[in-house]
């Protein structure tokens, strides 16, 4: 069964979310004992105050998280990348294939015979490997991908990386009309991702 690409937020963002505002809670409540020294006619005034200021910093705390998020989700250092997880990864090479101009992106089962993510642009139906590396990777990758095709109906084929192919992966790719997408191309994906 696919695995269609979900954009939901998670949970542990709206924890971060709601950490600042609890904090901001928390010292209110620790100031509160000079309130109560405070005559009756200026209570109002300074809960007031306080109110105000909690929701005005939640609001920009909500604001600094998202600006943060869309700047790590556009435009991540190639060694933020390099963190991800896999299925983070996949993910992540979802969106920037948004970008590139393919459309009907999905992933496949957890477990794969070889083909991460299927893909259409124009009328080709891609069938792309995805493999987040540290060293060079090898002709397994393309040798997979290229033996997917057939199992997901996918007319082309396409092995994505963080990391670099092999000379023998290159060559095995070229006879097999197979694209090849190194950490170069892809860090050109990252910075400017509307290049399709």
């Amino acid at each position: 069964m696919p695995r269609y690409y979900n954009n939901s937020k998670s949970s542990s963002k709206s924890g971060r979310e709601a950490i600042f505002p609890l904090f901001i809670l928390f010292a209110c409540l620790a100031y509160s004992h000079k309130a109560l020294t405070i005559k009756i006619d200026h209570l109002i005034p300074t809960i007031f105050l306080v109110v105000i200021g909690i929701i005005s910093l939640t609001i920009i705390s909500k604001l600094v998280f998202r600006v943060s998020g869309y700047i790590k989700l556009h435009n991540p250092d190639m060694t933020a990348i390099d963190k991800m997880t896999g299925l983070e990864f996949e993910r992540y090479i979802v969106g920037l294939l948004k970008a590139q101009g393919y459309t009907n992106i999905k992933l496949t089962e957890e477990f794969d015979y070889g083909i991460d993510i299927i893909a259409n642009k124009g009328t080709i139906r891609w069938g792309i490997q995805v493999k987040r590396y540290s060293g060079l990777v090898k002709a397994d990758a393309v040798r997979q991908v290229v033996t997917a095709l057939k199992k997901y109906n996918c007319e082309r084929s396409m092995v994505i990386t963080n990391s670099k192919f092999s000379e023998v992966a290159r060559e095995l790719a070229k006879s097999n009309n197979c694209v090849l997408v190194d950490g170069e191309t892809l860090s050109r994906w990252v910075r400017k991702p509307l290049n399709a």
